[in-house]
């Protein structure tokens, strides 16, 4: 789940069951920890877990697609490719 506040994304991260949660800019900087009252029955090393679980899905979700581009760009030539198939 992407959020965009003043013009840039935020990427968000969960991990048990929303228990924690966890904010990314596209920069990889994390902009928000959410801790649920809910993890003090968690064991601290399943609570650690489930932080880092977050954090990873948080800035996976915020950063851009290394790949996003060249993918457009491929599917853009197969496009065209394509259409010149078609033509007679």
């Amino acid at each position: 789940m992407v959020t965009v506040l003043n013009n840039h994304r935020e990427g968000r991260g969960e991990a048990l069951g929303g228990l924690v949660t966890v904010t990314a800019s596209p920069d990889g900087r994390i902009t928000g920890v959410r801790l649920d009252p809910g993890l003090r029955f968690v064991h601290v090393d399943q609570m650690a877990a489930a932080v880092l679980t977050a954090a990873n899905a948080a800035l996976d979700d915020a950063l851009p697609d290394p790949h996003a581009d060249e993918m457009a760009r491929f599917t853009g030539a197969l496009t065209e490719a394509l259409n010149h198939l078609g033509r007679p």
